[in-house]
């Protein structure tokens, strides 16, 4: 959570109009406890406000579910696809750049292979043997 400003708006504003009325406004930041360089600032922008800081980056954003949901249908309507190739899709569709890594960690998490492992003597032999009857073999 954002701290709150050191000097209030109304000192800083009380500030900003001394010197707009061409008053001694050193002497009003003065006896409102905003330091010189900091009344400087505030005279040179024109503006009270305190400007934002801070913030997410643009690198550190998170995957929302609808990103995680578009990247397994790129995956799925093609397997060919580099990381890079999906950061750029992603960053076309929501205008967003995510990282290649964290694209790699979503995907692990919803893709999977199904590799079926035969063994084809073996099999013909089991479906032999079931044909004739037999049921419990010695291997």
């Amino acid at each position: 959570m954002p701290s709150e400003p050191r000097h209030t708006l109304a000192a800083r504003t009380r500030m900003l109009d001394a010197f707009k009325q061409g008053q001694d406004w050193l002497l009003v930041a003065h006896h409102n406890t905003i330091p010189a360089t900091t009344s400087r600032r505030i005279v040179d922008s024109g503006s009270p406000e305190v400007k934002a800081r801070g913030g997410a980056r643009a690198s550190n954003v998170k995957c929302t579910p609808e990103m995680e949901a578009a990247l397994v249908d790129y995956v799925e309507e093609n397997c060919l696809y580099t990381l890079v190739q999906l950061q750029q899709m992603i960053a076309f569709d929501f205008g967003v750049c995510l990282s290649t890594s964290l694209i790699s960690q979503k995907l692990c998490d919803k893709l999977y292979t199904m590799k079926q492992v035969t063994f084809p003597k073996l099999l013909s032999l089991l479906l032999l043997l079931a044909a004739n009857g037999v049921r419990k073999v010695a291997i």
